[in-house]
């Protein structure tokens, strides 16, 4: 494989880089000496890169520039009000009414596709069991309760209970 490789570099007329080898041995030598890797003439000099940022007022318009480039700013502000109304196009009694009926089919299409994935989703879960259908009623008088269980019942005992340990807890924490 590797002789059809440079047998085909050969024929195009590809020659190994001499330079490449040569820039990666002085790198290396330079590296083991602890010098910086690129050579002054290989770095990038960005001492007036800076100089780019500063404000020498030389962008700036002058006011006769500013009122060619922009003849509204100069009015007075009823006149820009009325200026900027005349420019501005707005909607047609059809346009506005079009866009309404999107908006209404969009609602009605979404409204639809919400509640009927909500009913899937409900008829889904009943056929399932999780959940009762509202037309089944269930009949619990054969139901045995555990030993105790309506002595749980008394919830005003129970409150006072509650309350009675966690003033007890307050007192001992004091």
């Amino acid at each position: 494989m590797r002789a059809k490789i440079r047998a085909r570099a050969s024929e195009e007329g590809f020659e190994k880089s001499v330079a490449t080898k040569k820039a990666i041995e002085e790198a290396t030598q330079r590296a083991m000496a602890g010098q910086s890797s690129a050579t002054p003439d290989q770095m990038l000099d960005l001492s007036g890169f800076g100089e780019k940022f500063v404000d020498d007022g030389t962008d700036e318009l002058t006011p006769e520039e500013q009122a060619e480039i922009d003849k509204i700013a100069n009015m007075p502000l009823l006149e820009q009000a009325k200026e900027e109304l005349a420019n501005t196009r707005f909607p047609t009694p059809m346009a506005v009414f079009q866009t309404a009926c999107v908006m209404a089919l969009i609602f009605a299409v979404s409204a639809t596709l919400i509640l009927k994935g909500d009913a899937t989703i409900r008829d889904f879960y009943m056929d399932l069991g999780f959940i009762p259908r509202p037309d089944e009623s269930y009949d619990f008088s054969d139901l045995e309760l555990p030993d105790g269980f309506t002595e749980q019942l008394d919830l005003e005992g129970s409150i006072k209970a509650a309350t009675g340990i966690a003033d007890s807890i307050m007192d001992t924490s004091k």
